[in-house]
């Protein structure tokens, strides 16, 4: 299971955003890989769980789905953790379609900002 949540870990570029709300991050990473899973894999997953006393008179199909996102949230969660545990942050530029120029707001090199004050003279 650790391998399939590092590799999707690893398949995605991160925005700090996403990695600053881990509990959103975790549970959309436990959404995906509970989607990706065979019923057989989801019930070796939950298979020596301990029925909670809350779960008595509930579907089976929705007890365990839940009981299944419980156990996926919490391997999700470890592993996320010890990956972040080692990783490291990049600073170095975001290399985007947009110009450098264009986001500082620097002026059109053929229309001057020294027109207006050329005009009046």
């Amino acid at each position: 299971m650790n391998d399939i949540i590092q590799q999707k870990v690893l398949a995605k570029n991160w925005t700090f955003n996403e990695i600053a709300d881990l509990k959103k991050t975790i549970e959309s990473l436990a959404t995906d890989i509970y989607e990706e899973m065979k019923l057989i894999e989801r019930f070796e997953l939950i298979r020596e769980i301990r029925i909670k006393e809350t779960y008595v008179g509930e579907v089976f199909e929705d007890v365990m789905k839940q009981t299944v996102m419980i156990a996926l949230r919490a391997e999700v969660a470890n592993t996320v953790r010890s990956m972040l545990d080692s990783a490291t942050v990049n600073f170095g530029g975001n290399k985007n379609e947009i110009s450098e120029r264009s986001v500082v707001g620097e002026s059109n090199e053929e229309r001057s900002s020294t027109t207006k004050k050329n005009s009046k003279k």
